[in-house]
């Protein structure tokens, strides 16, 4: 399937998701996508809200340990979020608020959370384009409105692929977003190494591309290594 069909098969479910739900906001047009992401296949529990993760990120001699990894897998979906969300505004955050706000989106999008340690959010704070040491708070209070544009984003994510069409959002978070990694900063990049599974040879028919990570508001790129 070529981009440009991928990319209004996934507008095509996004919209579907928001009309099914009386929420005109949730509406995306051909020209808000730059590309997108991927998706899973098992289903750990049902619907139960995913626990609050455990182990603390620490910084060790390879750089800081995070439990989020995933994330990356949605690369190309995380820009226009942030549009949606009214975040940025022409590929800038429009304050320092909305910077730390798009901090806890990413989280909310990995874990279906609002509460979490802000040592758990070092990669959400480089791909926001905070300093790792940026003080935070643990909590972000969310909106119903934002947070049925981000489920509806992750439910058009898994019925566009076919192998991952019965699952449900705590299976596809737990499958392919909550995964441990390790977060090194160079001089001229970041680098996260993601922890393997046995399934993510399902990657390598992936059509996006999560190799390089760079926004706009970043100050340097992110690249993954996810040995498949």
């Amino acid at each position: 399937m070529s981009i440009k069909k991928s990319l209004k098969y996934l507008i095509s479910g996004i919209n579907t998701y928001g009309t099914l739900k009386n929420d005109s906001y949730i509406y995306f047009t051909f020209s808000d996508v730059n590309l997108i992401e991927e998706i899973n296949m098992e289903t750990p529990s049902k619907n139960e809200p995913i626990k609050s993760l455990k182990k603390q990120a620490a910084l060790n001699k390879n750089g800081i340990l995070v439990e989020n990894a995933g994330i990356v897998l949605l690369n190309n979906f995380i820009d226009i979020l942030f549009h949606r969300l009214k975040l940025t505004e022409e590929k800038k955050f429009t304050s320092t608020e909305n910077q730390i706000k798009a901090v806890h989106c990413l989280q909310y999008l990995v874990t279906g959370l609002t509460y979490t340690d802000q040592d758990f959010l070092s990669l959400n704070k480089v791909l926001c384009g905070l300093s790792v040491n940026d003080t935070i708070s643990n909590e972000f209070e969310m909106s119903e409105e934002k947070r049925s544009l981000i489920d509806g984003l992750l439910y058009a994510a898994i019925g566009y692929w076919p192998e991952a069409k019965d699952s449900s959002l705590t299976g596809f978070r737990g499958n392919w977003l909550i995964r441990e990694g390790n977060l090194i900063e160079l001089e001229d990049k970041w680098e996260l190494t993601v922890q393997k599974r046995a399934y993510d040879i399902l990657l390598r028919k992936s059509p996006f591309y999560f190799s390089i990570v760079k926004y706009p508001w970043m100050n340097k790129p992110l690249h993954v290594i996810w040995q498949l």
